[in-house]
Order: C-alpha cells, then sequence, then structure tokens
C-alpha cells in the first residue's frame, strides 16, 4: 500500500515538475516570439514603397523566413518564393513563428499551459521587382476575453470601398475588420508615402510588449492608443452610439 502511495506520488511530483517546466519554456518562447514580431514591423517599415526593390525585400524574408499564405490558401505562382512566382508577387512572413503556435492552429483543443494566444502574418508585396505594398496583422485573445486585432501597412494610394473605413487625411486612414467566425473586431491604420511624420508616429505608436506580460494585451485603445482615437473620434463614436459600448474598444472613450 505504501509502495503504491508513494509510486502515485512521484508520478504526480513528475506530472507536476513538468508542468511548471512546460509553461516557463513557453513563456520564455512567447517572449522572444513577440520581440522578433517587432523586429518584422520595424523590418518592414525601412522599405520605401515605389522605390525599394526586390534585394530589400529578399533579404527581410531570408533573415525573418517565408511562410505559408494565411488561412490554408496556396496562391503557389503568387507568393513570391515560389520559384516561377509571377511579377506581381507576395512574400508572407508569420509574426508569431512558434512551432507552439503552430500546433495550437492546426489542434485548437490542445492546453495551452499559459501560452499567450496571438497569431498573424506580414505581406511585402511586389511589381516587375519593385515593393508597392507591405502590412501586418496581429490577433490576439484580449484579457478580458474577446478577440482583438490591431496592423499597419502602407501602400501608394489609400484602400477603397472598405465598409467601415475612417479617412483621418488623403494619406492616412484607419479601418475596421471584422474577426470571421468570431466576435472579435480590429483597427488596421493606412499610409501613402505622402504621410507626414506626426500621420507616421500616429500609426506606428504600437505596444507589443503585453503579448509578452501574463495578463497579456488588454482592449486595442490601450495597445494603439493613437490609431484607435483617431478612428473613433472621426468615425467610431458613430458605431458605439448605434451599436452599444462593445464598439468602443476601450474602458471610456477619450478625453
Amino acid at each position: 500500500m505504501r509502495k503504491a502511495v508513494l509510486t502515485l506520488l512521484i508520478v504526480a511530483l513528475a506530472i507536476g515538475l513538468a508542468i511548471v517546466a512546460s509553461a516557463a519554456y513557453a513563456q520564455r518562447d512567447n517572449a522572444y516570439r513577440v520581440k522578433r514580431a517587432q523586429e518584422v514591423v520595424n523590418e518592414l517599415r525601412r522599405l520605401e514603397i515605389g522605390k525599394s526593390d526586390h534585394t530589400v525585400a529578399d533579404a527581410i524574408v531570408a533573415k525573418l523566413g517565408n511562410a505559408p499564405p494565411p488561412d490554408g490558401r496556396d496562391y503557389y505562382k503568387e507568393n513570391c518564393a515560389a520559384a516561377d512566382h509571377l511579377a506581381s508577387c507576395t512574400y508572407f512572413i508569420s509574426m508569431n513563428d512558434s512551432p507552439l503556435e503552430t500546433a495550437f492552429l492546426r489542434h485548437p483543443s490542445l492546453p495551452r499551459l499559459g501560452v499567450r494566444d496571438w497569431f498573424g502574418h506580414a505581406q511585402i508585396s511586389l511589381a516587375s521587382g519593385t515593393v508597392v505594398r507591405y502590412s501586418f496583422w496581429v490577433w490576439y485573445k484580449a484579457s478580458n476575453g474577446r478577440w482583438r486585432g490591431f496592423g499597419a501597412g502602407e501602400s501608394q494610394a489609400l484602400p477603397r470601398y472598405e465598409p467601415v473605413q475612417a479617412h483621418i487625411s488623403d494619406s492616412y486612414c484607419v479601418r475596421r475588420i471584422d474577426m470571421r467566425g468570431e466576435s472579435g473586431f480590429g483597427l488596421e491604420s493606412a499610409l501613402t508615402p505622402a504621410a507626414t511624420p506626426d500621420e507616421r508616429q500616429r500609426a506606428s505608436h504600437i505596444d507589443f510588449g503585453c503579448l509578452a506580460q501574463n495578463r497579456g494585451c488588454a482592449e486595442i485603445c490601450e495597445v494603439m492608443p493613437e490609431v484607435w482615437r483617431d478612428f473613433y473620434e472621426k468615425l467610431g463614436h458613430l458605431d458605439v452610439e448605434r451599436l452599444g459600448s462593445t464598439h468602443l474598444f476601450c474602458c471610456k472613450p477619450p478625453k
């Protein structure tokens, strides 16, 4: 009897130590992936739309890794990584390239054991060997349990015909994106090469660090405060008045 109890205690202790070790590894791995995600964005912002050639994009992808297109789509010849790609093609870079996150995306039922829930892709689009657009997007499970997203990009012209988009100027806009199949929302800023230094500063004010914290990221207004404020003041307040506080994406309106 004593031997059986002792065996059970040893097994329980081993399982407990394994769980603690796994959680510690996951936390360190996530901190590294968040740092890398910030590096991806920093590299993207070095690109000059209409000026940077394919060698600059090639170097970024060689450094950070090419990824399959999101959502399992193929786009073989449209992927710049293909040997026989089209003249107009796109590179894809995983924002969270952790093997753990890849496993969770493929098998959602797996226990996370403290692993932060976030994923996304960056894209670099080229035409005739010149960069014409770059963007990145991240979805994360907020500390309140809701899915939220943030992103930014730059191209030769602002997006057109978006269902919910606030035009801040002729060179800067913010659009709201709904997460398919989930009750989640995100905001994405878009710039053109004519954007002012102030517009670039506002669009780039994004807190990646919260993704590496134990509590995770909160609402969008805390992750990208300037973009959120610009969207709210131009268009978002109308959504709040019509649809309620769930569309505020913050605990309170800006002062």
